[in-house]
């Protein structure tokens, strides 16, 4: 007579073959990830029965010593009863964290990703198979709940998202266990899955059955309602895209974010949460960048990391950290050409009757007698003066910029060439009055900026 259990795991048996018999959304050729876990090794035995050709890859860590190399030498195995090609890779994972300041979890992702990404471009394949299921699903919900975030956390993992598929997701944990008794295929437990050490396990243990505990189908309820969020957020997508096309511009190496398409909308601060949290920037940033859309904050200055999002009159501007050489300053003697920080090079020679002054704002001619040599090549800063070619007084360089509706950033790339701390030149923009070339002029100094 069969027992309550034999009858269930036979039905899931059932329940499986008819529900994926021919795997549609992995290609026929595929990388399969392996740690030699049940959800890992149900995959890879599925796919092989499927008729699919693999390649297996299996990544050891040495987070766990002994068992560690126990869970590769179980691969090696499993791999050489399927008759599949196995690729294994060793990872120092304690040092890759801590040298790039991230979580062990972290770093193990990362490593994970960066390995499988160089194996299908070595082997030529067009996707990995990874075994996450419906429990892995759930738990990352909660993990982005507990962290903060946007609308992308909530819709969860996806069955195809770039080169990764993920054949198991509409599968509990649960099922595919009973998938591997069925088949008679043993597989290795991960000791650290037990323990409440990282954040996904406290989730695991404490939290998932709490809710299975108040909804038996909460992985099914769960899973609907995240592929509810997925539909909603692919018309989300589409939304953001068309308010970037009109709102979001490349300047050379920054973005320019309109003030007035942000000012339109009714809720700015979730296009900007999409624009800026790849940047870096935090949630709580976000939030008051957005509130203050409306203030007078011109030169106002948020941080991430490595970016700067800038206030200017009419746009928010999303620049990378200040120059590296900002402070730094450069010495050029006559017959000089440089390369570093910009590329200026500087000459001398006497006009004949022929000779024409330039008119090209990238190259100057002036009176090489009024210059002293070394000249310096720095930022400008604040105090700033001189006195604009065709004119007697002075003017403040703040007032100059001004004037030329210059943004933050296009200041702080303004180069100024001075003679003995007298402003010669502001490269590409302006000479100064007192060393432009005249009809008296004996020597000519020609200086070249080439961009």
């Amino acid at each position: 007579m069969l027992t309550t259990v034999h009858l269930i795991n036979h039905e899931v048996y059932r329940y499986l073959h008819k529900k994926m018999p021919q795997f549609p959304n992995v290609p026929e050729s595929v990388l399969v990830a392996i740690s030699g876990g049940a959800d890992s090794v149900a995959l890879l035995h599925m796919l092989v029965k499927a008729g699919h050709s693999c390649t297996a890859v299996h990544c050891n860590f040495h987070l766990r010593g002994a068992e560690s190399d126990r869970d590769e030498n179980f691969v090696k195995n499993l791999c050489s009863q399927l008759n599949v090609p196995l690729h294994i890779e060793h990872f120092n994972t304690q040092q890759y964290a801590q040298s790039h300041k991230i979580s062990i979890e972290m770093a193990a992702r990362e490593l994970r990703y960066n390995l499988f990404e160089s194996l299908l471009n070595l082997y030529k394949l067009p996707a990995v198979a990874v075994a996450h299921h419906a429990d892995d699903a759930a738990e990352t919900f909660m993990l982005n709940v507990a962290r903060g975030t946007g609308i992308r956390g909530l819709a969860g993992m996806k069955e195809i998202q770039g080169h990764i598929v993920r054949p198991l997701l509409n599968l509990s944990r649960l099922e595919i266990e009973d998938y591997c008794h069925q088949q008679g295929l043993s597989f290795v437990t991960d000791s650290s899955n037990l323990e409440d050490e990282y954040t996904r396990n406290k989730i695991r243990h404490n939290i998932i059955p709490v809710f299975k505990g108040i909804n038996p189908s909460f992985l099914n309820s769960m899973n609907s309602t995240m592929r509810h969020l997925n539909s909603v957020y692919g018309v989300f997508l589409l939304e953001i895209e068309n308010f970037r096309k009109r709102a979001v511009s490349p300047h050379g190496n920054e973005l320019h974010i309109s003030l007035q398409e942000l000012r339109n909308l009714n809720d700015p601060e979730i296009y900007l949460f999409e624009i800026l949290n790849e940047y870096g920037f935090s949630e709580d940033s976000i939030h008051k960048i957005a509130s203050s859309l409306n203030e007078n904050n011109t030169g106002k200055i948020w941080y991430s990391n490595n970016y700067r999002l800038i206030f200017d009159r009419l746009c928010l501007i999303l620049a990378h950290e200040k120059p590296t050489f900002a402070d730094t300053i450069f010495t050029m003697n006559e017959g000089d050409a440089i390369d570093q920080p910009i590329r200026l090079s500087i000459r001398s020679f006497s006009p004949d009757k022929n000779f024409a002054f330039s008119r090209n704002p990238n190259i100057v001619h002036l009176d090489a007698d009024k210059v002293t040599f070394p000249l310096t090549l720095r930022t400008w800063r604040e105090g700033d003066k001189f006195r604009p070619l065709g004119m007697k007084g002075w003017k403040k360089l703040s007032d100059f910029f001004v004037d030329r509706k210059m943004s933050q950033t296009e200041k702080e790339s303004a180069w100024i060439l001075e003679s003995q701390g007298q402003i010669v030149w502001i490269v590409n923009q302006r000479v100064d009055d007192r060393f432009k070339y005249t009809n008296e002029t004996k020597r000519v100094l020609e200086i070249t900026y080439t961009i």
